[in-house]
């Protein structure tokens, strides 16, 4: 049986056209075509010494969306660009690096949209908690962060049932 991932994505790229991109509507009718672009997984390897250099908790549908796509471009403006970066392991340590004066040390970051971040707690994933994501606008305190109270599956489906829109600000 399919998990949701990868029932979500598989009706995903079905509706795409051969050149990956998908006709959405937005708010009051406005039409636009976006693009989407999906990475070749990682290996059980991959994300093994991912998990051993960054002492990271992986929660299983996370993993599980490494594994089919370690990483992804979703919902990009074929115009102007932009959409949802979900990250690589590679790209995850590296952003990770990057705030790491920024974030508390459990957080580790796994999707960008224009300066956004979407996060895992780690602390929530090791405690086996299903509510671990986070969102982060950058540049804010830390403190103004909210928690999403759902986990990585439930955030990717609605994300595509939403056609790429910010859902959990609504």
């Amino acid at each position: 049986m399919d998990s949701i991932i990868t029932k979500s994505i598989d009706a995903l790229k079905s509706r795409l056209d051969p050149e990956n991109i998908l006709v959405v509507q937005r708010d009051e009718g406005y039409l636009y075509n976006v693009k989407f672009e999906f990475n070749n997984p990682a290996t059980i390897k991959d994300v093994g010494r991912f998990v051993k250099k960054t002492g990271f908790f992986l929660p299983v549908d996370y993993k599980e969306f490494l594994l089919k796509h370690n990483g992804a471009l979703l919902f990009s403006d074929v115009e102007y660009g932009g959409g949802f970066e979900l990250l690589s392991i590679e790209e995850v340590h590296k952003e990770y690096l990057e705030y790491l004066d920024y974030f508390p040390k459990n957080w580790y970051p796994i999707s960008v949209d224009n300066g956004d971040y979407i996060i895992i707690d780690s602390s929530q994933v090791e405690k086996g908690h299903q509510t671990y994501l986070i969102r982060y606008q950058g540049g804010e305190p830390v403190e103004y962060a909210i928690k999403l109270n759902m986990n990585f599956t439930t955030w990717l489906d609605r994300l595509i049932v939403s056609q790429g829109s910010e859902f959990w600000l609504w």
